[in-house]
């Protein structure tokens, strides 16, 4: 069964399975989904989409492609707030992040969003996601590496962070400034930096390989002016 994967900087090219029957996209922006509509219905996952650069990609889109009858899934980054915003409408939420925005323990696509390398240095992520800060600090608690009120200060301490200057040095930094005794923790992060991110991306492109492909179609979305100029844009 095809499979259509969204990706960026949330998985490195290194780390991302290949088969014959994956095609692999960059980063989602508007009308990039849209112009799946064209092609026969099979199962979409959007991990990575554009927000800053260029236009994001819109839910009317993802809407869709589900009443054509797509079987479209979101994870690990902008993908994992889409499904959660669109799940009551078909689409998919798959992994921890997800089900975070979807419980609304996560808000904001700040906590997702990262700085990344061009396309011709394969995306590669440049800045922290908040949500792998997260998942790096709830280890270290776990870990008895940090105290709940150490793990605390640094958690907000990072969410306080601009996105794109979210950096390892910085956590570093904030660490220093924030604990009594950073080195501890520091010395632990080179080895234990978790990325929930990675982990729900490869989660979901093993799932989207092996979960058996059923099309049923949903309501298509109105016809607007606005979703008409974007099928215009991609003819």
């Amino acid at each position: 069964m095809p499979l259509s994967v969204y990706l960026g900087p949330t998985l490195a090219p290194e780390n991302r399975p290949a088969d014959d029957d994956i095609t692999y996209f960059p980063p989602a922006s508007a009308g990039d989904m849209l112009s799946l509509a064209k092609q026969s219905p099979h199962r979409v996952l959007l991990i990575d989409g554009v927000f800053e650069a260029a236009r994001a990609p819109w839910h009317k889109e993802i809407l869709v492609l589900l009443a054509n009858g797509f079987d479209v899934w979101g994870a690990a980054s902008l993908g994992a707030l889409r499904a959660a915003e669109l799940h009551t409408f078909g689409m998919r939420p798959h992994g921890a992040i997800a089900r975070a925005y979807a419980a609304g323990r996560i808000i904001g696509d700040d906590e997702v969003a990262v700085a990344h390398a061009p396309a011709e240095f394969g995306h590669r992520a440049l800045s922290l996601a908040q949500v792998d800060v997260r998942a790096t600090l709830a280890a270290a608690l776990r870990l008895r590496i940090l105290s709940r009120d150490e793990a605390n200060r640094l958690r907000d301490a990072s969410r306080a962070i601009f996105f794109k200057d979210r950096t390892m040095p910085a956590l570093i930094a904030a660490a220093g400034a924030l604990l009594p005794n950073p080195e501890r923790f520091t010395a632990w992060l080179s080895t234990g930096f978790v990325s929930q991110k990675a982990r729900d991306a490869q989660g979901a492109i093993a799932a989207a390989r092996t979960v058996p492909f059923s099309p049923s179609r949903r309501e298509p979305p109105p016809e607007t002016l606005f979703l008409k100029r974007l099928r215009d844009e991609r003819p």
